[in-house]
């Protein structure tokens, strides 16, 4: 008998194992499938959770508009939300939540680095159900073609270094040439971080990202270089990048958090849908189309367009809107249905801000009118808002949401004859707040602690101005307090709190006051006005000068002043204004308007001494 058959040789002697392939015998085949497949299924989790941190939707594919959304995601100019910056931005931001960098940088060390070492370690061909995943699940099919460029380098034979750490920190170059240019990519939401620490804290997921990436595929390279390219080096340490991200979010940032940054993204200040939208295009084309299907009927072009208007008038009406109406519901419904799922998070109360304000937007006619735009407000409130305000302020009467319920639940209280109720509710808000308000010229500091790692306040993003609800109800009770008339009551303050100052009825509406109570106490703020609401700046300085000219006991004779200097100051006159701001500051120093006449100086002096 021969040595060699005393002595069989494994096939694994005479194969060189260069991957998991290189094993040709069953078992090793089938566990090389079985992994594989295992791999693709986390990985395409991981893939889930990158598109629900965007979107707040689990997978993507099933989503209305999904191939017009992945067609769009190919023209790289208008915003980078598909790209690993826009990750970092919305809709929880970095800035806002710091904990976001490593969550979003381990990611996407996962999603870089995978497909890669199944190149390495199955072939490219096994690599591409991975880049798929990222193409179309977490819907980043840059980073995907990225990645096959990837792929490709660690493949090709002529760029495949004898070290394979080498080849994989070779395949991460064009992950960093497409990161770096990304992260350069103009947006609406990048545009404003002037500040180099808050692009640092946006760069700082991708740094993390390529640093972890050559960490977990180094340590995956070393691992399979001792079971000698077995499979299953890949399946640990996926599992564990797919979970170490999940727990940080889900305890150190929360589902709470992405489900409100989508609320307010939809329905808050910054929503898309409450902007000054141009549609004079729009609506000339309109006028032109109803000219052109009654021509026929001899109709003048100026009366169709007249009709055109009056129709685009009432259907715009948020009194009769029905469109309007059902996305305020809709805004509503979402704002509820949040403080039900999460009922204890810190950002239940700005759900219920989000749903007053929703309720109490309406549309500015006269701005359609003038114009041809669509243009939003919300500073007079509607009833339907009132529950939603009077919650709010019970359960977090300090924070600064607070301090606008206040004043909006003392103008509904107003318009229910509640006067000492309205007053009332002006004293706690002046209380409250007036002591956390910073002047209207006095920059808010921050401390360096305030943009490292600690999360934002909550109500940061929803941008309150306090001080000016502090001055609006201090104005407010003044207004009340001296003008309870002693022949008609309180009926002209009721009377005039109906009357909405953007409504295009506003100035006859006020003007009827003058004939329904006539030498009423509150002439001079009726007067008042009628002065401000005239559009042209030249009509709107004489008339000012006109109530400046009476008497002035009235108590709206310093408001006036006030007033008038800052439309002298818009009419570019800076020595009128200067004159009457000062003689203000003098004569009515008393007064809620001193300060704001002082700040308005303070700013004249400065714009003064730059030469502006």
């Amino acid at each position: 008998m021969s040595t060699q058959a005393a002595h069989p040789v494994s096939s694994e002697e005479h194969v060189f194992i260069e991957d998991v392939w290189s094993r040709t015998e069953p078992k090793y085949r089938r566990r090389a499938f079985l992994l594989l497949t295992i791999n693709v299924c986390l990985f395409a989790g991981l893939g889930c959770v990158a598109y629900w941190l965007r979107t707040g939707v689990v997978f993507a594919p099933r989503i209305e508009g999904y191939w017009e959304q992945l067609a769009d995601t190919f023209n790289p100019t208008p915003d980078t939300e598909y790209t690993p910056t826009g990750l970092s931005l919305a809709p929880i931001s970095i800035e806002q939540v710091p904990m976001m960098i490593p969550v979003l940088g381990l990611i996407l060390a996962a999603v870089v680095s995978i497909p890669i070492l199944v190149t390495i370690l199955y072939r490219i061909t096994s690599a591409l159900p991975f880049i798929a995943v990222v193409g179309f699940i977490a819907v980043m099919p840059w980073l995907a073609i990225t990645l096959l460029g990837s792929c490709l380098v660690v493949s090709l034979n002529p760029l495949r270094f004898r070290s394979r750490f080498a080849s994989v920190l070779l395949a991460l170059l064009p992950v960093i040439l497409y990161f770096f240019m990304a992260s350069r990519q103009s947006s609406s939401v990048v545009e404003p971080l002037s500040d180099p620490a808050d692009r640092i804290k946006m760069l700082a997921p991708l740094i993390l990202a390529i640093i972890v990436s050559a960490i977990v595929m180094g340590i995956v390279l070393i691992i399979a270089r001792v079971v000698n390219y077995r499979p299953g080096a890949i399946a640990p340490l996926l599992a564990i990048m797919f979970l170490t991200p999940a727990a940080i979010f889900e305890f150190q940032v929360g589902r709470d958090e992405l489900h409100y940054r989508l609320l307010e993204r939809e329905f808050g200040p910054g929503s898309e849908y409450f902007v000054r939208t141009p549609i004079g295009d729009v609506f000339e084309s309109a006028v032109e189309r109803a000219f052109a299907a009654r021509k026929s009927a001899s109709i003048a072009y100026e009366t169709m367009r007249d009709a055109v208007e009056f129709t685009w008038l009432l259907a715009l009406d948020t009194e009769t809107s029905l469109l309007f109406a059902r996305y305020q519901d809709l805004a509503a419904r979402a704002a509820d249905r949040f403080i039900h799922l999460f009922p204890d998070s810190i950002y239940a109360i700005n759900a219920l801000y989000i749903k007053g304000r929703a309720l109490d937007m309406r549309i500015d006619m006269e701005s359609f009118r003038r114009n041809r735009e669509l243009v939003f407000y919300g500073d007079f409130p509607s009833a339907r808002s009132r529950e939603a305000w009077e919650k709010l302020v019970h359960q977090a009467p300090e924070s600064p949401m607070a301090a606008d319920a206040l004043l909006r639940l003392a103008m509904l209280d107003i318009r229910e004859d509640g006067v000492d109720e309205a007053i009332g509710r002006l004293i706690l808000l002046e209380e409250t707040f007036v002591r956390a308000a910073p002047r209207p010229d006095q920059p808010i500091v921050e401390t360096p602690m305030d943009t490292i790692m600690q999360r934002e306040p909550p109500e940061r993003s929803l941008d309150i101005p306090v001080a000016q609800k502090v001055l609006a109800g201090r104005r407010l009770r003044q207004l009340l307090k001296r003008n309870r008339d002693p022949l008609w009551g309180d009926e002209p303050l009721v009377a005039i709190s109906y009357f909405d100052p953007r409504d295009w009825h506003y100035e006859s509406n006020l003007a009827g006051l003058f004939k329904r109570y006539p030498g009423c106490q509150l002439a001079d703020n009726i007067e008042l006005q009628i002065a401000l609401a005239g559009g042209d700046v030249a009509e709107r300085i004489e008339a000012l000068k006109r109530c400046v000219a009476r008497d002035p006991r009235g108590d709206a004779y310093a408001e006036a002043m006030y007033q008038l200097g800052v439309a002298y100051q818009e009419d570019r006159n800076v020595s009128e204004s200067r004159g009457v701001l000062e003689r203000l500051v003098s004569e009515f120093p008393e007064t809620i308007w001193r300060e704001q006449a002082e700040a308005r100086l303070r700013r004249l002096d400065r714009a003064t001494a730059e030469g502006v």
